[in-house]
């Protein structure tokens, strides 16, 4: 039996104010009647109202409504009515009440959620997705947690909720140390929790938030206890980048024990344009990673690529890898395969996650680095065969937008098995390949040769039509192409 997409109607019940520049809004309705979370760092998305709308405009899914199908109704609402969509932590969760509390921090320069917060009333609406336990039930910081021997939070006031929720799920026995940055002293918090905790509070007076070194100098300065480290960050974007580089170049912590997300970017959001900054700082740490790279014979993509005549190509990521991202299915070390000119590594690393992307094309590779650069981006590309990945389990996802198309039956068992001896088990597969009911030269598969490339040590999850963006006019002019999307999990 398919279940239910997790799309609620919810409506404020109470709104406190915790500190002067936090707001705890409680929210209840029939919709949460049924809300599970497995997870204490559980993120939902809130979509919330434009003007003139009492209630955000969001579809609700049909009975037999896949994900994908669901977000092309979402797509096709006005763009002047689609509501804001915001991603938060669930700060706490009362099965017994149906409600949930969400905390906001109240920004001076107010967005439109910090504006809905600043007024929000008992009976306001807002619509929400997730969590994202729906398509992933473990919780990638709590399943490393199991291994540390300590472990390390560090954030800004936006990463309070998440700290909050962590730290009084934590069991007794475990030994945390926590720097928290925040305006003043008046924005500290308790938390119950049975663990050992060394909380640090740092006051940066009238600084904005993300201008200073704060936070990096409190953690750069600390000495660590003994023993394997988990770790748990979450900041303005520069300012998570830096401090997992100071954790893993100068600390010596396994990468794939740091969790991390940028909340936030200082300045600007993720469609604004780069500053100069960006752009020179991404072009230095880029320089040089094309060493010591396989060499593989020139082919028709590296043709295309030179000539600028790849009709996968489009300036962008695919629309529907940005919604995989913004419905959670995205997440820990994420591996971009076939990532040709970079447009999924480059948007997955401006917003905060760790991604690898890898091609066999060194002009695709050279292209993606290039763009990374220009957008102030930084972003790790290699030249790599994806049929020989290798033999360390390092990614918790893998994106595969049309590159498991292009291969024969035999090169995709090969591909298949190449995946999963890289994949950790219960890593997510997305595979976006374009179907044989489609017209053209393009390459096509059928469902029946996805389900058995990907069948014993793979459970698939989830295969529906799906639609896949390309250059299909001799103009430059883009269209929507038939295509299948498959959600498969290492077993």
């Amino acid at each position: 039996m398919q279940q239910r997409l997790p799309v609620r109607f919810i409506r404020v019940t109470d709104v406190q104010r915790i500190t002067p520049r936090m707001a705890r809004v409680t929210f209840g309705g029939d919709d949460l009647a049924d809300f599970v979370t497995q997870a204490p760092d559980q993120q939902v998305k809130l979509y919330f109202p434009k003007p003139g709308q009492s209630v955000p405009l969001l579809p609700l899914p049909e009975a037999d409504d896949d994900f994908t199908s669901w977000y092309q109704s979402c797509a096709a609402v006005p763009e002047a009515e689609q509501p804001w969509m915001r991603s938060y932590t669930v700060r706490a969760h009362h099965p017994h009440a149906a409600t949930i509390d969400i905390d906001f921090v109240l920004h001076d320069d107010a967005g439109p959620a910090t504006q809905w917060a600043r007024s929000a009333a008992p009976g306001d609406t807002l619509a929400m997705f997730g969590p994202s336990t729906f398509f992933s039930p473990v919780s990638l910081f709590a399943s490393s947690v199991e291994d540390a021997d300590w472990l390390l939070l560090a954030g800004d006031e936006t990463a309070l909720p998440a700290i909050g929720a962590l730290l009084e799920t934590l069991p007794e026995g475990a030994r945390a140390l926590v720097y928290v940055e925040v305006a003043d002293a008046a924005e500290k918090q308790s938390f119950a929790t049975r663990a050992q905790v060394h909380m640090h509070w740092l006051y940066r007076g009238a600084t904005a938030p993300g201008r200073g070194d704060l936070l990096l100098d409190a953690v750069r300065t600390t000495r660590f206890p003994a023993g394997a480290a988990a770790v748990w960050l979450a900041a303005e974007a520069g300012v998570v980048r830096a401090l997992r580089r100071h954790l893993v170049d100068e600390r010596g912590v396994d990468r794939q024990a740091i969790d991390f997300t940028g909340h936030w970017r200082l300045a600007l959001t993720q469609d604004d344009a780069p500053t100069q900054e960006d752009i020179a700082e991404a072009q230095g740490r880029l320089a040089g990673e094309a060493a010591e790279e396989p060499e593989h014979p020139a082919s028709e993509f590296d043709r295309a690529y030179v000539a600028g005549t790849a009709p996968w190509v489009i300036g962008g990521p695919q629309p529907v890898v940005v919604a995989l991202e913004e419905a959670g299915l995205i997440g820990g070390a994420v591996l971009d395969a076939g990532c040709g000119t970079g447009e999924h590594t480059i948007h997955l690393a401006r917003i905060g996650y760790d991604v690898r992307g890898i091609d066999s094309s060194r002009p695709a590779i050279e292209q993606a680095r290039t763009g990374a650069a220009e957008q102030g981006v930084e972003a790790r590309f290699a030249v790599a065969d994806a049929l020989e990945l290798g033999d360390a389990p390092c990614y918790d996802t893998v994106v595969d937008s049309a590159l498991f198309h292009v291969f024969s039956a035999g090169d995709r068992a090969r591909y298949t098995r190449s995946l999963r001896r890289v994949c950790r088990p219960g890593a997510l597969v997305h595979v976006l390949a374009l179907s044989d009911v489609g017209q053209g030269p393009w390459p096509t598969v059928g469902e029946a040769a996805i389900r058995e490339a990907f069948g014993q040590g793979w459970v698939i999850e989830d295969l529906s039509p799906s639609l896949y963006r390309g250059v299909v006019g001799s103009g430059g002019e883009l269209g929507d192409l038939p295509a299948w999307l498959a959600r498969v999990r290492r077993a």
